[in-house]
């Protein structure tokens, strides 16, 4: 969702990946009946959201419930949840942290999974950062826990990303150890949201970024670490069973090199996992698609879009639901940004769409995120209005 974390750090401009985030483990199997795929079917925009709210940093979609992070509003932040009612997509609530502050950035990451949000605010305690969990109840969106890392301190970067699947969440806290990072995997149980395991890929050194984004589907999760081997990148499975997480594998696109950023985004939709590369080939961009057999994990297919070029940062966002993948190239044409629609075919991916918002223009960054859960697809436009921000939704 954001540029290199090792190279913007003097910035800490967000995502995502935000983040991130897709939140895989939240696909549907609705028939495609209905409105042609690609077609906008809404333009999102938080109420009261104004000038430099950055409306659209981070997304989430499930089902019909999508989730839109602003890291504005003095940088307090905000995220707002919207819902598909027969008239269209309406906001449902407006979310903010019970002690977030000015300078938070609450809302730079989101996830969402059923009748449960996620949203990281990676600067709260100088920069230690959290999260803040949220359910849907008969009164309302309420928050149900704050999450802390059990060993986060200033400067972790705590919330940089987040991924919801069920009753697991994985936060990300790329800036642990001079930016060797960590990731937390929680779990809701009756007495509330524990941390249950502390992530670690093998290998991982400082300034790795380990975290830089992550994503869950049921007990599997996979975490990037885009500033591994001096930015090449990599990406790492892990598995949840009775006594804890294991790693299961790192993964690395087949002509990542230095500098590539290979887990600039990750998503995972049960056996499928999606790692960006949005630095390969002078930042033209690239994402890999890895499919899980029998415990091993091998590249399936490497995704471009049709029509982008050196300096659009393809893969600066990606997202997956079933056999949907959405990449996002926020930079292409003079920052106005697209998003690239592929489906997995008998003769395999490729690409069906190529999205753009109705009304977006030159420095709208289209793209900064995505997100899909079975035939919806969101895409974030953060420089929209002089960055006031929008989101946009449309038929996957």
């Amino acid at each position: 969702m954001r540029k290199s974390l090792i190279a913007s750090l003097s910035a800490l401009l967000t995502v995502g990946a935000i983040s991130l985030p897709l939140l895989a483990g939240c696909t549907t199997t609705a028939p495609r009946t209905g409105p042609a795929t690609g077609k906008q079917l809404a333009e999102l925009k938080g109420s009261g959201t104004v000038v430099s709210d950055e409306f659209g940093i981070s997304v989430a979609v499930s089902g019909t419930t999508a989730v839109v992070g602003t890291s504005g509003s003095s940088y307090a932040g905000r995220a707002y949840v919207f819902t598909r009612t027969a008239s269209g997509w309406k906001q449902a609530a407006e979310l903010k942290g019970s002690d977030t502050n000015p300078g938070d950035n609450f809302g730079s990451s989101v996830a969402i999974s059923g009748t449960t949000v996620v949203v990281g605010a990676y600067r709260h305690a100088k920069d230690a950062g959290r999260a803040y969990v949220f359910t849907k109840t008969a009164s309302g969106w309420r928050q149900a826990a704050e999450l802390r890392g059990s060993d986060t301190v200033t400067d972790d970067l705590f919330g940089w990303s987040v991924a919801v699947s069920g009753t697991i969440a994985v936060v990300g806290a790329a800036g642990y150890a001079n930016y060797e990072g960590r990731a937390y995997v929680f779990t809701k149980t009756a007495s509330g949201w524990k941390q249950a395991a502390e992530l670690k890929g093998s290998g991982n050194v400082t300034k790795d970024g380990f975290g830089t984004s992550v994503a869950v589907s049921g007990t599997t999760a996979v975490v990037s670490a885009e500033g591994h081997a001096n930015g090449a990148g990599a990406a790492y499975v892990f598995t949840g069973t009775a006594t804890g997480w294991d790693q299961a594998a790192e993964l690395k696109g087949s002509h990542t090199v230095a500098g590539d950023n290979f887990g600039s985004s990750v998503a995972i939709s049960g056996t499928t996992a999606v790692v960006s590369a949005y630095g390969q080939a002078n930042s033209a961009g690239s994402a890999y698609v890895f499919t899980e057999t029998a415990g091993v994990w091998k590249q399936a297919a490497e995704l471009k879009g049709s029509d982008t070029t050196a300096g659009d940062y393809f893969g600066i966002s990606a997202a997956i639901s079933g056999t949907t993948v959405v990449v996002g190239a926020y930079d292409h044409a003079n920052l106005a940004g697209r998003a690239y629609l592929f489906t997995k075919t008998a003769s395999g991916w490729k690409q069906t769409e190529e999205l753009k918002g109705s009304d977006v223009v030159a420095n709208d960054n289209f793209g900064i995120s995505v997100a899909v859960s079975g035939t919806a697809a969101v895409v974030g436009a953060y420089g929209d209005g002089t960055r006031a921000g929008r989101a946009f939704v449309f038929r996957a």
